[in-house]
């Protein structure tokens, strides 16, 4: 029991460090590239900030963008919050098994039978209500854990399928505008021969 106690520990402080360093590391990487765009300036005060999708800008500013408005709408919190009532409840149940161990060490070895008898029903059901204490504990932290992982796989697949439209958008602008200037050089390029013949048949 001391050992699940401890690794339930190391698992609630492992998954609050993870869930920190993913958050921050979204976030540095979501302001660096907001730091790369040269934006103009602003001539209203209610000019609304930038935007990845209306401005079509490349789709590492949409997924990032929307990774981390994702990591963040995650029940992470819920979770951690049912670990810690869990490693709580467990926490309890090994000290009161040691305060037991204790006082068996220390009782006189010499005792009477009824009295014996009763200290050991007694003891059967404190520990039969710490064993149903950690049941409904533990029921409650895998209800979370189920919870985080469909909202995680949804969180996904929703990141994924904006980041595929918002490169496919992308690609279809740049064609035209590649389109356009193509088209613009090639009128440049015919403009001068134009004008010589029409000086010609005038």
């Amino acid at each position: 029991m001391a050992q699940l106690l401890e690794e339930s520990e190391c698992f609630g402080l492992s998954f609050s460090n993870w869930i920190n360093h993913h958050i921050s590391y979204i976030e540095a990487l979501n302001v660096w590239l907001q730091n790369c765009i040269l934006q103009p300036r602003e001539r209203f005060k209610s000019r609304k900030p930038f935007c990845p999708l209306r401005a079509l800008a490349p789709p590492i500013f949409v997924l990032c963008r929307d990774w981390c408005a994702g990591i963040k709408a995650l029940p992470s919190e819920e979770l951690s919050h049912t670990i810690k009532n869990f490693v709580s409840d467990l926490r309890c149940m090994v000290e009161q098994q040691d305060k037991e161990l204790h006082e068996k060490q220390n009782s006189a070895v010499a005792s009477i039978g009824g009295e014996t008898e009763s200290k050991t029903n007694e003891d059967s059901e404190d520990d039969s209500l710490h064993l149903c204490c950690i049941h409904a504990s533990l029921t409650k932290l895998v209800h979370q854990l189920t919870k985080f992982s469909e909202a995680s796989l949804k969180s996904y697949e929703d990141i994924r399928q904006k980041s595929e439209t918002a490169q496919t958008a992308y690609h279809n602008c740049m064609s035209i505008r590649t389109g356009k200037i193509r088209s613009s050089n090639i009128n440049f390029l015919f403009l001068p021969k134009i004008n010589r013949k029409s000086k010609m048949i005038s």
